[in-house]
């Protein structure tokens, strides 16, 4: 990872979220599947054609044009595919940096970047509770994930 370059998400993310989204239509299908073949077939080529691919092919477009930028200063994160965001979080208002590695993230070697601040963006209300969100979330490569953790935790100090 460069600084001040543009920087895409890995191609195998995209490789990644076909195989999560597969393995979330093929559990269901199976198990329906051995209780009854045709209900099981059924599920399986509706939640294929209809929900899933649709939802691939959306996540395919919308990884492929996101990209960020680090600096010695900061992070900005671009995307959108048709309404185009951008995002910049200084690093003097990080207050901390966690990296998530799920099981099927590890075989393919991704990491989850979060990056938190202080800011009141980060909390959601719902009806009974609040939840909190990163401010900057990243999937890349696991060796890519640490350096840039503990790049920004070093600038930050």
């Amino acid at each position: 990872m460069e600084l001040n370059k543009s920087n895409k998400l890995p191609p195998k993310l995209k490789w990644y979220i076909l195989v999560k989204l597969l393995l979330i239509i093929f559990v269901p299908s199976f198990v329906l599947y051995m209780i009854n073949t045709d209900l099981g077939k059924s599920f399986f080529i509706f939640l294929f054609f209809f929900p899933v691919l649709p939802v691939f092919l959306y996540l395919w477009l919308y990884y492929s044009v996101f990209s960020f930028v680090v600096e010695n200063d900061k992070i900005t994160m671009n995307s959108g595919i048709i309404i185009k965001r951008s995002k910049s979080i200084p690093f003097n208002q990080v207050q901390n940096v966690d990296i998530v590695r799920g099981l099927l993230q590890r075989v393919f070697g991704l990491c989850r970047v979060n990056i938190w601040t202080s800011s009141v963006g980060q909390i959601q209300f719902s009806k009974k509770e609040a939840t909190r969100r990163p401010d900057g979330t990243l999937d890349i490569n696991a060796p890519d994930g640490e350096w840039l953790k503990n790049f920004i935790l070093t600038k930050h100090s």
